[in-house]
């Protein structure tokens, strides 16, 4: 008994060599035109791992850089608009002092520049970047604040209230006491869904708040929070409701009061409500002062965080790349390697083609 080759398995051994060199060579030669590895992963071996993890570590820094790109523009928005809100305060404070030199009509043009401040301030109170209202809170579906002309009504009818009962213009102290109830209003921290007793519902009416202080309305006062790190978040709290933004709205609507007729106020009336707002007013720029320099402390951190995660990012994906590059002389000798391999099988195909039995006799 003899073994022999069977003729037909060297030719199909001989087949899928050349199928496998061809192949090697589209891969060799893509790696060369591209620059990178067709499959780093396999060529790394165990080390894979480390490129797993660097991919991880890119999508994780790219989504947290994007995180605080945005809250840090939202914040941004917000320190702009309370900017605009001082400059409206620095605008009446002046107004408020310089009232004798106005003369007659000067308690008129305080009462209608204080309507207006009034609007202007709601209007920077609802302001939105990015489809969020930004002075909501986590409530952010919904302007936070209502029609200012809701609370120059509620004031002008304390007022008329107070008047028919007085029976008389009202003096310093009945003014007094009617301004009492505007502190207590802005002080009531139960909402009033028909506006006139709290200003949680006549002004504010987002139920995300900066404090509780006690109320039992199922609102919440969470803080709003970004992702800054694995685990780590940084917290924010600047809502419309903030003591700021109350007494500047309590000075203002006091304030709309002065274009009331003298059957309404006397002399002594007005320069009590003068007063009042006056230091509200004052109270409300100095708290801005302090809501906006934390607000800054907030944003410097997420700059700070963003550039950490820009510098990551950026590490990783060198990182990447050196892992992932091709060896251009490796490949380049590689692919003459294997085209000297394909032209000396093709010379033997060729020549094995030409033999027969008729040239073998």
């Amino acid at each position: 008994m003899s073994d022999r080759v069977s003729p037909s398995g060297i030719a199909l051994g001989r087949q899928a060599g050349l199928m496998r060199m061809q192949s090697d060579l589209a891969v060799l030669t893509a790696e060369m035109s591209s620059g990178r590895k067709a499959d780093p992963a396999r060529s790394l071996g165990v080390g894979a791992s480390l490129l797993y993890k660097l991919y991880g570590d890119v999508q994780q820094g790219e989504a947290i850089k994007n995180a605080t790109s945005l809250a840090g523009e939202r914040l941004k928005t917000m320190q702009t608009a309370m900017t605009s809100i001082g400059d409206l305060m620095d605008q009446m404070s002046p107004e408020i002092l310089k009232v004798d030199q106005l003369k007659d009509n000067g308690y008129t043009i305080i009462a209608s520049h204080a309507k207006e401040v009034l609007g202007s301030l709601t209007d920077l109170l609802n302001a939105h970047w990015d489809g969020q209202n930004i002075f909501g809170g986590t409530d952010t579906s919904k302007p936070p604040v209502a029609d200012s002309a809701a609370l120059a009504a509620w004031a002008s009818g304390q007022l008329t209230t107070a008047v028919t009962a007085a029976g008389a213009p009202l003096d310093a102290t009945q003014t007094t006491t009617m301004l009492a109830g505007f502190d207590a209003m802005f002080a009531n921290v139960q909402r009033d869904a028909t506006g006139t007793t709290s200003f949680y519902g006549l002004v504010y009416v987002s139920t995300s708040r900066t404090a509780m202080n006690g109320s039992t309305d199922p609102e919440s006062d969470a803080n709003s929070l970004v992702r800054i790190g694995a685990g780590e978040t940084l917290s924010y709290n600047v809502r419309a409701d903030n003591d700021t933004f109350k007494n500047a709205y309590e000075a203002l609507s006091m304030l709309t009061l002065l274009d009331a007729p003298d059957t309404s106020l006397s002399e002594e009336a007005r320069t009590a409500i003068l007063d009042k707002a006056g230091d509200l007013m004052r109270t409300a720029r100095a708290q801005l002062t302090v809501v906006a320099g934390v607000l800054g402390t907030k944003q410097q951190r997420l700059q700070n965080v963003a550039d950490i995660q820009d510098r990551a990012v950026s590490a990783a994906t060198a990182q990447i790349n050196d892992l992932e590059a091709s060896d251009y002389y490796t490949v380049s000798d590689r692919i003459s390697q294997l085209q000297l391999q394909l032209q000396a099988t093709y010379s033997i195909t060729a020549r094995l083609a030409d033999l027969s039995f008729v040239n073998y006799l």
